[in-house]
């Protein structure tokens, strides 16, 4: 079977699969303005993709659907205006036979107040471009020609002149050869000049070879800003710019630190969680009693099958409905190796996203979900507050499967048997770690998917009475016979576009998130962290993992397609290995112990300033007069009174290690052979060794 919304190659024609049936598919030229659906037997799709006439190619309005949008922006209310025209009718097959679209065409018309040319637009844009609400978004974006250099002419580019006079000058290939001459030799040295300048000696150079021209027919001070800016990467001016030495000393980018997410299958998917009645042991130490699990379930509505799977320790919450949603994409075969389970895909047949997802109001209320659903043309729908029953296909599975281990597991809820006094603590019977508790549910999981019959289901009127109602058996036989609504998508793409999403500050640091920062090459390569007055933005969209600190993602631009990978940088060096849950305690901790030692060294300093006045006002009442003495011989008086402070100094700061208590008496000195008594103590040399340069010799 093939997947909706696959494109094709024909020869020069590029073609988008917009339905199929049983033995026949409806596709259409995506390149063609008066294009419309033209059936093809499945037969020969697959004999033309055998003899290698026809190919699958990478779907090329990818760029335009996988837009970020702002609510209420011309963007926003053209896309809106458009479905709201076409969407009670887009959704109806026979809109591919050409009466039944007349008909419809005509309705939409008749409620909107439109002409036929913009319902047929609006049609064959939606099937051209992805089957998606953002494939009806407008195509300003390609306005401008921005980025592009433009060919000049004899009329002026640009706007026209309202404050100066005369007309004014493109830049002409002569003018771009004297504006590279002048940069290059003023702007791009150490010693550069400013723009203005520059553009003055550029005008000088131009009028030197064409003397006739007047100042009103010569390139503009901003018309050479553009031209520098546009033509001269800002890194690469910077490193000329500066000394290689006061580069790499002031202005590279400093990154460490000296101290480091129901017509047949896969129309609609219903997702809830619960907490189970188990408690379970810790991983790598069985000794640990660690609590109750979280089993998030997403189930197909049309064939019951489980299509997503999430057991583990986060709570009921997006991050866990996070990772639910991006197992419906991921290979169920490697999924079920990784806790030593070996299927076939057959076992597990589903990887792709739904047409709808119904949730409860909480997780999938109001999250970045929202924008990622409408760029990969799926829907969430939120059932009411307090309405468990409005999903009740998911919520009926968790009773069943909690029913299926319980009676053959220690550790199991017993609430009852708890509150008897003297009841026994069955959390101390607990015996199973988080892996073995997957590997059950997994185990669980693929006997529902492939066994289990469902005694209350509610089979379609074109079902055949041979197709059993097991979740498998439902599931291939819609596939092939229903229109099968499941979307390819990159598990990439979908894992980041699921995730939380924030706001990071940029500063010579790097991107600072939670007080975390993180660098990525792409940034680098941009110059966002030169220490220099180089342009880059004061925020940038990030989206990142809550159980991971190490790792953020940039959205560099409005498309859900583009990510950059940032890492922590050495200054953030602490939080690696940690998750941003224990970023936001250690943070929260850190800012408390500064807040009450910054209001304790308040007090501390007044003590110190009190001490300081205190020695000033017994200095200022013991200063004697000076009256009397001239600049000279104050200044004669200063030196000899710093000779005689320094020596008494020296006499009482000196280091005597051998010396004992108190004084001890000299040796008597006998002369020899009647000779007079000299003076045998050790001459002072105090002078030659400590003798300053302002000392008078």
């Amino acid at each position: 079977m093939f997947p909706v919304n696959q494109i094709f190659q024909l020869g020069d024609k590029r073609l988008r699969l917009l339905w199929t049936g049983k033995d026949t598919a409806f596709w259409i030229d995506i390149d063609d303005n008066k294009a419309w659906p033209q059936p093809i037997a499945l037969e020969d799709i697959e004999q033309q993709l055998i003899s290698r006439d026809l190919t699958r190619i990478d779907d090329p309005c990818i760029e335009s659907t996988l837009r970020e949008v702002e609510e209420g922006s011309m963007h926003w209310d053209k896309r809106e205006n458009a479905w709201a025209a076409i969407k009670d009718e887009i959704g109806n097959p026979e809109l591919f036979y050409s009466r039944e679209r007349g008909k419809a065409v005509r309705r939409i018309m008749e409620r909107n107040g439109i002409t036929h040319q913009t319902a047929n637009r609006l049609i064959r844009r939606y099937w051209q471009r992805g089957m998606c609400r953002n494939a009806l978004l407008p195509d300003y974006n390609k306005s401008g020609g921005a980025g592009k250099k433009r060919k000049p002419s004899d009329k002026k580019l640009g706007r026209p002149r309202s404050t100066k006079s005369g007309i004014g000058s493109n830049i002409t290939p002569e003018f771009e050869r004297v504006f590279r001459q002048v940069i290059e030799a003023k702007l791009l040295n150490e010693k550069y000049k400013s723009i203005s300048d520059a553009h003055a000696s550029a005008l000088h150079l131009i009028q030197a070879t064409n003397p006739d021209l007047t100042p009103f027919d010569v390139p503009t001070v901003e018309q050479f800003r553009y031209f520098y800016k546009r033509e001269y990467d800002e890194v690469e001016v910077l490193k000329k710019q500066t000394h290689p030495t006061e580069f790499a000393k002031d202005k590279r980018p400093i990154m460490g630190t000296s101290t480091a997410d129901t017509l047949g299958p896969g129309y609609r998917y219903q997702i809830d969680a619960t907490i189970g009645d188990i408690y379970l042991l810790a991983e790598h130490d069985r000794s640990k009693i660690v609590g109750r699990p979280v089993v998030y379930v997403v189930k197909d509505v049309f064939s019951r099958m489980i299509t997503g799977l999430y057991v583990g320790f986060e709570g009921p919450s997006w991050v866990s409905a996070m990772m639910a949603l991006a197992n419906t994409i991921d290979n169920k075969v490697e999924y079920c190796r990784k806790f030593g389970i070996e299927i076939n895909e057959a076992d597990w047949p589903v990887q792709g996203l739904p047409d709808s997802i119904l949730a409860d109001k909480g997780e999938l209320n109001g999250t970045k979900v929202q924008a990622f659903c409408e760029a990969f043309g799926v829907e969430i729908a939120n059932a009411p507050a307090r309405r468990g029953d409005a999903k009740g296909i998911v919520e009926r599975y968790f009773r069943t499967v909690q029913e299926q281990f319980k009676p053959y597991l220690a550790g199991v809820v017993e609430p009852e048997l708890s509150k008897k006094r003297g009841g026994h603590d069955y959390r101390q019977d607990a015996t199973m770690t988080l892996n073995e508790f997957t590997e059950m549910i997994i185990y669980s999981v693929l006997w529902h998917n492939n066994h289990q019959t469902l005694s209350k289901y509610d089979r379609c009127e074109s079902m055949p009475t041979g197709v059993p109602a097991v979740p498998v058996q439902l599931w291939n036989w819609g596939i092939a016979n229903l229109t099968g609504k499941l979307r390819t998508a990159p598990l990439d793409l979908v894992q980041v576009n699921l995730m939380p999403h924030d706001m990071a500050t940029l500063s010579d640091f790097g991107m600072c998130l939670f007080g975390c920062f993180f660098t990525c090459s792409e940034a680098l390569k941009l110059g966002w962290f030169h220490r220099s007055d180089t342009t880059r933005p004061e925020k940038v969209s990030i989206a990142y993992d809550p159980r991971n600190a190490e790792r953020i993602y940039v959205r560099p631009n409005n498309s859900l397609k583009d990510y950059w990978v940032c890492e922590l940088t050495e200054r953030s060096r602490r939080f690696r290995g940690m998750t941003f849950w224990d970023v936001w305690s250690i943070t929260r901790e850190e800012r408390k112990a500064d807040a009450d030692a910054k209001l304790g060294s308040a007090f501390t300093k007044g003590k110190l300033l009190e001490k300081i006045e205190s020695i000033a006002a017994k200095a200022e009442s013991k200063r004697p007069s000076r009256q009397g003495l001239g600049k000279k011989d104050l200044g004669m008086q200063i030196r000899e009174n710093k000779l005689a402070e320094k020596g008494e100094e020296r006499k009482e700061t000196a280091f005597r290690p051998g010396s004992t208590k108190g004084e001890e008496t000299p040796g008597e000195v006998i002369p020899f052979n009647g000779e007079s008594e000299d003076d045998y103590a050790f001459p002072d040399l105090s002078n030659l060794l400590f003798e300053d340069d302002d000392e008078p010799k």
